[in-house]
């Protein structure tokens, strides 16, 4: 594996937030953090500049992990990725994130889609397929696909 990402977890359920902070870990990458609402998690982004961050939609106190794309996207921030039991709400809008894994996930979805992550950040375009637990965002499609025009 080249350099491990280095990964924000934006997640109020705690079991999730721990399963998801061991698939990473073991996968080689670093959780920089953890955080349960909108405005902790794009804090803790702008402290820790992460490579990727992973976002459920329906965050603890109300809050969006769509207010955490458009919020990190408009300063040039990292990847990010919709980890939701809600994936069919998203038709062609995602904000500006990656895709979206739909809840529940299983450990080699999270391993697939880690490593097709991986070189969509560190040397786009990916030269492996999208991962089948990754529904990518239109708009980032049209932008690989460019990329390999």
């Amino acid at each position: 594996m080249s350099e491990p990402l280095r990964i924000l977890i934006a997640e109020d359920e705690a079991l999730i937030l721990m399963q998801l902070e061991l698939l990473l870990e073991d996968a080689g990458h670093i959780v920089v953090g953890g955080a349960a609402t909108a405005e902790e998690a794009i804090a803790m982004a702008h402290r820790t500049q992460p490579d990727l961050v992973f976002v459920d939609l329906q965050l603890r106190d109300g809050s969006s992990g769509l207010d955490i794309v458009r919020a990190l996207r408009d300063t040039g921030g990292p990847a990010m990725v919709f980890i939701t039991a809600n994936a069919r709400q998203f038709t062609n809008e995602f904000g500006g994130a990656i895709g979206v894994i739909a809840k529940p996930f299983t450990e080699a979805v999270i391993e697939d889609t880690l490593s097709f992550l991986a070189e969509c950040v560190r040397s786009p375009p990916p030269a492996m397929q999208t991962p089948l637990g990754l529904r990518l965002a239109p708009d980032y499609r049209a932008h690989l696909e460019s990329l390999r025009a």
